[in-house]
């Protein structure tokens, strides 16, 4: 979640290893693996989705989660009204940028009520208030301009760290999720569910070395026991960096009654940001209904420059493995930018694009510092008030390959229809 504190992933697992071997660390009671595919938190067997539910990945016996998410979209009514999908990316204090342009975008009057709202990371954050709607910018802006890092992370001692599961504690991170993200929030997210519109947050299940999506207004609706702790519990997981913040243990139940756990952290690991399984195949599936009520539309805010910065990297262990993950987490957000975009042209939506202008230019002093968050957030908010906030495509792509792309996909599924 904390791009800053994200450099020290590789650090501290190196010492980890070197320093903490044959140290006791926390005990747990992970799945079998004979029950990996059918362990789940009790009533989220329907509202999980991994990659096993993949047509391509599925071995025998696997639960068809993606034909039962179809069918639910369809008896919800999506069809009878244009699909507006919001999907917003991991970043750390980043997520300010998304924040602003999402209050920027309630004052213009012009922001849709999302029928689907997914969020990873710094995102899984954002993602509620989103899906709730305008009512919450007060809450989205408290939680990414008034807190600063030791209001929100706990350090451990560093015999502490190296001997457990993390450096850190996320107290200050839990308190505000709980402040903000309270009782009459929560029912609120279970009745936009009943309307037939989804909240989806993106983990990492560390054992299988996937992501997991989970559909956070069902179990608000579904009003399933110890819901809202779940909902918070999925949250953290997915702002949780390996090393930096612990993982969040999620307990689950096997169809024969016994209880386990799993591992979940970061949902960035696995997934910058994500929209609907690619195995959905949308526009052959009937849920977008008649095109005659308009176009459907992906919005994904990228909380992240698309381009870096240039930087004079010292010869040190630190700087060159921090600025390498920062590049790799970079290179794996922009793959998952393309997935969406030719996902999203080959099922006939549109595709609109935000990320961090390479001009911004304000350096932040600590991981969170409220200076450089309230720069992001009236960044943000300036773009979308100005008309500069979208795009249509990913990077390095220009509106004639858009277009040849379109017609090329759209041409082949004319030609796959024919008798």
């Amino acid at each position: 979640m904390l791009r800053t504190l994200s450099t020290l992933i590789f650090p501290v697992a190196f010492a980890l290893v070197v320093l903490a071997t044959g140290c006791s660390t926390p005990k747990r009671n992970a799945v079998p693996r004979e029950h990996i595919r059918d362990a789940s938190p009790p009533g989220m067997e329907s509202w999980r989705i991994t990659r096993d539910d993949d047509p391509t990945s599925r071995g025998p016996g696997a639960v068809d989660r993606v034909g039962r998410l179809i069918d639910q979209m369809k008896a919800s009514g999506l069809d009878r009204a244009p699909i507006e999908v919001l999907a917003i990316s991991g970043g750390g204090e980043n997520g300010a940028y998304g924040a602003g342009l999402l209050c920027g975008w309630s004052e213009l009057g012009t922001r849709p009520s999302f029928n689907v709202v997914t969020g990873v990371s710094t995102g899984a954050l954002t993602a509620p208030f989103a899906f709730l709607g305008s009512d919450y910018d007060d809450a989205l802006k408290t939680c990414y301009t008034t807190l600063s890092t030791s209001e929100l992370v706990t350090e451990r001692g560093l015999l502490e760290g190296l001997t457990g599961d993390a450096m850190s504690d996320p107290d200050g991170l839990l308190e505000m999720l709980s402040t903000q993200f309270d009782e009459a929030a929560y029912r609120r997210m279970g009745e936009e569910h009943l309307k037939g519109r989804r909240l989806f947050v993106g983990t990492t299940n560390l054992d299988r070395m996937e992501p997991a999506y989970w559909c956070l207004s069902a179990i608000a609706a579904e009003d399933l026991p110890g819901g809202r702790e779940l909902a918070l519990d999925i949250i953290l997981a997915s702002a949780s960096i390996p090393g930096v913040f612990p993982p969040v243990m999620i307990e689950v139940v096997t169809p024969d009654g016994r209880t386990y756990d799993e591992m979940h952290v970061d949902g960035g690991v696995s997934a910058q940001v994500f929209t609907y399984p690619v195995a959905l195949r949308l526009r052959d599936s009937e849920v977008l209904g008649d095109e005659r009520r308009g176009t459907p539309t992906v919005w994904v805010i990228r909380n992240a420059p698309l381009v870096f910065r240039y930087k004079q990297v010292a010869r040190s262990l630190f700087e060159i493995a921090g600025r390498s993950i920062s590049g790799l987490i970079r290179s794996n957000g922009i793959g998952d930018l393309y997935r969406i975009w030719l996902t999203s042209i080959r099922d006939g939506f549109d595709f609109r694009l935000a990320s961090i202008p390479f001009d911004f230019d304000v350096v932040p002093s600590e991981p969170f510092d409220p200076v450089h968050m309230k720069a992001l957030f009236e960044r943000g908010r300036s773009d979308i008030l100005a008309g500069e906030a979208w795009r249509d495509h990913p990077p390095q792509i220009e509106a004639a390959d858009v277009e040849a792309l379109r017609m090329e996909l759209n041409g082949r599924v004319r030609d796959s229809t024919r008798p």
